[in-house]
């Protein structure tokens, strides 16, 4: 069985800005997740 779980997450670029802050994700074995939003709010660097 597979599982993904990020837990407290943050991503801080040089320079200090902070793209993602605490960020919660918990995807369990056969669930699909898809990540929607508008350009440059930060699908990819979540990834």
């Amino acid at each position: 069985m597979a599982e993904v779980k990020l837990d407290q997450v943050e991503k801080v670029y040089p320079g200090g800005f902070c793209a993602i802050k605490e960020m919660y994700l918990e995807i369990h074995d056969g669930e699909l997740m898809v990540l929607v939003g508008p350009s440059g709010c930060g699908k990819s660097t979540m990834l």
